[in-house]
């Protein structure tokens, strides 16, 4: 009796949290919170890699401290992975929460598009 409430109870858990308190379905927007969080992360840390190989980046940190630049680098990719949700449907967020090569596929699309423009504005912030 005691395993049967072990493997019933996490089932009707789960169950219910597919259904709202006024019986609608919230699956498809769990799916969107969780691909949200997942793109961030993802964004962020491929921003941080990104970053490094730009020229532009290269060029105006070069005379920065290592503590300045990973300021900045904080900053950029903290504006590139607040941008990345406008750049994506939310068909392409519930994708990315559960397919890892739909997410890389998109936190490189979402990087590309900008990067370039975050670096910019976080210049024009510190010059």
């Amino acid at each position: 009796m005691k395993k049967l409430v072990f493997v019933v109870a996490p089932v009707v858990l789960a169950l219910t949290g597919c259904v709202t308190p006024d019986g609608n379905n919230s699956m498809g927007t769990t799916s969107q919170q969780l691909g949200m969080a997942a793109l961030k992360v993802a964004v962020n840390a491929k921003c941080i890699n990104e970053i490094n190989t730009l020229p532009a980046w290269k060029t105006a940190t070069r005379v920065m401290t290592a503590e300045q630049r990973e300021n900045i680098q904080t900053e950029v990719c903290g504006c590139v992975s607040e941008k990345a949700p406008n750049s994506v449907t939310a068909v392409e967020l519930a994708t990315a929460a559960i397919d890892p090569t739909a997410r890389a596929t998109i936190v490189t699309q979402v990087v590309s598009q900008t990067v370039n423009a975050c670096v910019a504005e976080t210049f024009k912030k510190v010059g």
